[in-house]
C-alpha cells in the first residue's frame, strides 16, 4: 500500500476557496482527491470527482466556495487505528480509492492510496470502439495523406495517445473503425500484440457518419461498450465514467464538456416589445459533446447494417423511444483535434 507520511498539503484547500482551486488539484494530482481544511487546519471536508460532477449536474459553478460540493460525512481513519488490514476493508467495503489519516484533533496527519489493493492496470472485458474512419476535412491540407488519427501531438499519433491512456485503465479489447487512408492507421497499430491488447478494425465501404460504421461490428458481450472518437484527447476518468454508468442504471451516457461563448454586444431581454434588462457582453455556457460515449451494447439494435447515420441521429432516436440517457459533465482536460489551431493546441498542452 502506498502512504504519504507528509502533511499532503499538495491536496488541500481552505474552505473559502472556490469549486475551480478544487478541480486544479485533482486535474494535477494522481490522487484524485482534496481535502478542505478550516482556519484552524482541521479537516471539514473531501472532494472527488463524484462530488464535482455531482455539483455541476445541479447547477453549481466553479465559482461557488467548495463548501457547497465537499463531502461532510467522509471516510477517514483515524492515525492510532491505522493498519494495512483496516484500510484495506475500508478500500473494499466502500469500493473508494483514497482516505485520509487524521489524529485525535482531525488534523490531517497523511493520505493513503489504494493502488496497493488494486492494480491500476487490472484488465477490464469491456470492449472500446475508436471511430477513425473521417476525412478530417477542417483540417485542409494537413491531412490531405495522413488520416486525422494519425496526426502527430508531441510526437505520437492521436489514436496511439488514447489507445494508450485506455490501456491504463486496464482496456484491452478494442474495434478501430476505419476508411480514409485506412492502411496507415492499420499498418501502424497492427493488431495490437505490441501494447498487450487486441485490435479488430472495422473497414467501411462507403462513409457512414459518426455512429453508422457501429452497425458493422459484430459484439458478443453484455457489458457496457465504451466508445469514443479517434481525434479527442481527454484525460477523463475512465473509471468514473464506467461507474457513473452502472450506477445510474442507463442506456447510454455521452460525456459533456462545458462551453462557453461570449457575446460581444448587449443583449437585451425584452417583455414582448418592452425591454426588461440590457445584459453588456454576457457569456453563454452550454454543454456541449464530447465524443466519449458509454452503451449498453443493445444500442446496436437501432442502427440499420450498413446505413449512415450521426451519433446525434442515434442518440435522439434513443430518447424518442424513452430509452434513458444521460450524460457525464467531465472537468479534466479535453481538446477536440479538428482544426488547425487546436491541434497546436494539443502540442503545446498534452503532456501524457
Amino acid at each position: 500500500m502506498n502512504v504519504d507520511k507528509t502533511r499532503s498539503e499538495k491536496y488541500c484547500v481552505s474552505s473559502g476557496e472556490i469549486v475551480k482551486d478544487a478541480i486544479k488539484i485533482l486535474n494535477t494530482q494522481k490522487g484524485k482527491i482534496v481535502i478542505v481544511l478550516n482556519s484552524e487546519n482541521v479537516v471539514v471536508g473531501t472532494i472527488t470527482d463524484g462530488d464535482i460532477r455531482r455539483a455541476l449536474l445541479d447547477g453549481i459553478t466553479v465559482d461557488y466556495p467548495v463548501e457547497k460540493v465537499m463531502n461532510k460525512d467522509f471516510l477517514f481513519i483515524r492515525q492510532e487505528n491505522y493498519s494495512e488490514q483496516a484500510a484495506r476493508e475500508l478500500f473494499i467495503k466502500h469500493s473508494i480509492k483514497q482516505l485520509p489519516i487524521l489524529d485525535t484533533k482531525k488534523n490531517l496527519v497523511s493520505i493513503i492510496f489504494s493502488d496497493g489493493i488494486k492494480a491500476e492496470t487490472d484488465t477490464k472485458e469491456n470492449c472500446v470502439v475508436i471511430m477513425a474512419g473521417g476525412m478530417g476535412k477542417r483540417l485542409g491540407k494537413i491531412t490531405n495523406d495522413c488520416p486525422k488519427p494519425m496526426l502527430l501531438v508531441n510526437n505520437k499519433p492521436i489514436i496511439e495517445h488514447i489507445i494508450d491512456r485506455l490501456r491504463s485503465y486496464g482496456f484491452s479489447k478494442y474495434y478501430v473503425t476505419v476508411n480514409y487512408l485506412k492502411e496507415k492507421i492499420k499498418s501502424y497499430l497492427g493488431n495490437g500484440n505490441k501494447k498487450g491488447i487486441d485490435i479488430q478494425y472495422i473497414e467501411e465501404e462507403q462513409f457512414l457518419g459518426t455512429a453508422g460504421s457501429l452497425s458493422l461490428i459484430e459484439l458478443d458481450t453484455n457489458l457496457p461498450i465504451i466508445v469514443l472518437n479517434g481525434d479527442v484527447l481527454s484525460m477523463v476518468d475512465f473509471d468514473e465514467l464506467l461507474h457513473y454508468f452502472e450506477i445510474s442504471k442507463t442506456f447510454g451516457t455521452v460525456c459533456a464538456r462545458k462551453h462557453s461563448i461570449n457575446i460581444p454586444y448587449g443583449v437585451i431581454q425584452a417583455d414582448k416589445n418592452e425591454v426588461a434588462k440590457i445584459l453588456e457582453k454576457p457569456d453563454h455556457s452550454c454543454y456541449v459533446n464530447a465524443g466519449i460515449y458509454v452503451f449498453n451494447p443493445a444500442f446496436k439494435n437501432f442502427l440499420e447494417k450498413g446505413v449512415y447515420c450521426d451519433m446525434p441521429t442515434l442518440i435522439n432516436e434513443l430518447v424518442k423511444k424513452k430509452y434513458k440517457i444521460n450524460y457525464f459533465p467531465i472537468h479534466e482536460y479535453w481538446v477536440d483535434i479538428g482544426i488547425p489551431e487546436t491541434l497546436v493546441k494539443a502540442n503545446d498542452e498534452w503532456d501524457t
